[in-house]
């Protein structure tokens, strides 16, 4: 089309590059306006710009009070850390991501257990807006227990799966930036199965959970393992009493209680 296709006579026509920014090339013309007969012309062309954006907050998990001065990195599939700013006054933050590709968002602050997101742009074809709501724990009251939400452990197994590593790795990030933080890292389980099987699968996972904790170099002595079974459920989903698969899940935790801050 216009203006690369003229009412002249148009030969010649080459590109020299061709991909997802656009096309560029030469062509031969005796168009109107040329230094000569025929003239050598470049043109290129570039496709329109897709911009993706990631817009945050980050807020008091409890308060739900917008937090400002939240150190928030950006992290790609490899764990390897593109961007890194504060939240501003209104505990807000804001990225730009490339396409197809593979991210985790943490926001992390003082007196504060870290959040994280995970967030993908595979398959956006045009410019878009993404959005992410961190929540971080206040840690620093005495007797305080939260939740370590999304570790998982295979049926019947105490072993560390990557995905619960990477919930674990916040927490050594806690450990590591609050270095007074002393906790007791407890396991909780369903109803099924005998009260005294589930309190030693449970002090193995709570254990299993330690001993990861001191491989990134946590001291030992910070931490208390501790199995519970099914002494504390949340619900009253007890021996024999029918439940669904979403409430017994419930009751399948892992907990962090501080001991000394």
């Amino acid at each position: 089309r216009y203006p690369v296709n003229s009412p002249g006579d148009d030969f010649a026509y080459i590109t020299t590059y061709e991909g997802d920014e656009g096309i560029a090339g030469y062509l031969s013309s005796n168009r109107t306006g040329g230094k000569g007969s025929d003239d050598i012309y470049s043109f290129t062309y570039e496709k329109p710009r897709i911009v993706i954006i990631l817009q945050g907050t980050a807020s008091d998990k409890n308060t739900k009070d917008r937090l400002a001065d939240v150190s928030v990195t950006l992290y790609d599939g490899k764990r390897e850390i593109v961007a890194r700013k504060r939240t501003d006054g209104s505990g807000t933050f804001e990225f730009v991501l490339d396409r197809d590709r593979q991210y985790m968002v943490l926001g992390q602050k003082e007196k504060y257990h870290g959040d994280s997101a995970r967030v993908s742009t595979a398959g956006i074809t045009k410019s878009d807006t993404l959005e992410v709501a961190l929540l971080l724990e206040p840690i620093f009251e005495v007797g305080r227990t939260f939740e370590l939400e999304n570790i998982y452990y295979d049926f019947d197994k105490h072993n560390i799966r990557p995905d619960a590593a990477a919930v674990l790795d916040e927490l050594v990030r806690t450990l590591r930036d609050n270095p007074t933080l002393r906790i007791e890292l407890s396991s909780h389980t369903d109803s099924r199965g005998s009260d005294a099987y589930n309190m030693a699968l449970s002090q193995r996972r709570a254990q299993s959970a330690v001993d990861y904790l001191v491989s990134r170099g946590i001291a030992r002595e910070r931490m208390v393992a501790r199995g519970y079974g099914e002494t504390r459920l949340v619900n009253g989903c007890g021996n024999g009493v029918p439940c669904s698969r979403e409430d017994h899940q419930a009751n399948r935790r892992t907990e962090v209680t501080v001991l000394e801050y």
